[in-house]
């Protein structure tokens, strides 16, 4: 992008114009870089997948560049309140994997593995509150997935998640199914990130509803840790993806 700047005098009341000077425009200079190491034949796909996630994460000045298995990110971290915001390493590396599981157990009575990592049969996960879920096999995944965005109800962060046609249809079997469930604890949800525990809500329908479309997931998130969980449902990684290096 240039600009014009036109250099002009009057002379015999004619008004002479004596040229135009081109100004390059200046790009801002970007303050942070990480080098990634990438699974072969796969670095367009990741940096395409890469600039999503930023554009997502609001990180709006950078740039990105490929050299055979390796994508080089500059960028300058968004700020708030004149601050930068803290970018997270896993917003560049981690895969993004999305799923949705019942909890078919809670506390003593759970005795999974706590790999929730999406091959995963059943597994384990603990709350913040120290609470034990045991889930069962995977019933929403990130192929069900359409979009994810971070959203502000009422003054607090969340995210937004959209879902495909077939992907709203195992949301409404799978919630369905929870909404049926005798016992109260057994009508949960985990949704996970990644193998970690992003929510497990209540489905608190009647017996014979069920949810569908979208879901949104709140409670603790500020607008940069939603902003940057969105990013990450929105745009997933292949396996191997690692930051090589990085500054500052």
């Amino acid at each position: 992008m240039r600009s014009c700047v036109l250099a002009a005098a009057v002379v015999a009341g004619v008004l002479l114009l004596a040229g135009c000077t081109r100004l390059p425009f200046a790009a801002p200079e970007l303050t942070h870089q990480v080098v990634l190491r990438v699974p072969a034949g796969t670095a367009d796909a990741v940096a395409k997948q890469l600039a999503h996630r930023l554009d997502v994460a609001g990180i709006t000045e950078r740039s990105i560049g490929t050299d055979g298995d390796r994508v080089a990110v500059s960028y300058n971290p968004p700020k708030t309140g004149g601050k930068d915001v803290e970018v997270r390493d896993d917003l560049f590396q981690a895969p993004g994997e999305f799923t949705i599981r019942p909890v078919t157990a809670v506390g003593a009575k759970a005795t999974a593995s706590d790999d929730c990592t999406k091959g995963a049969e059943a597994c384990a996960v603990t709350t913040e509150e120290h609470e034990v879920l045991q889930l069962g096999p995977v019933g929403v995944g990130d192929e069900d997935l359409a979009s994810a965005k971070a959203v502000d109800v009422q003054n607090q962060w969340g995210v937004r998640i959209d879902f495909t046609d077939g992907g709203a249809a195992a949301l409404a079997a799978l919630s369905g199914k929870l909404a049926c469930e005798e016992d109260p604890a057994l009508t949960r949800m985990a949704i996970l990130l990644d193998g970690k525990l992003l929510a497990a809500p209540t489905v608190q329908l009647e017996c014979g509803q069920s949810l569908s479309t979208s879901v949104e997931i709140s409670g603790g998130f500020d607008r940069a840790k939603a902003e940057q969980n969105a990013a990450l449902l929105g745009a997933p990684l292949p396996e191997g993806v690692q930051i090589v290096s990085s500054k500052p």
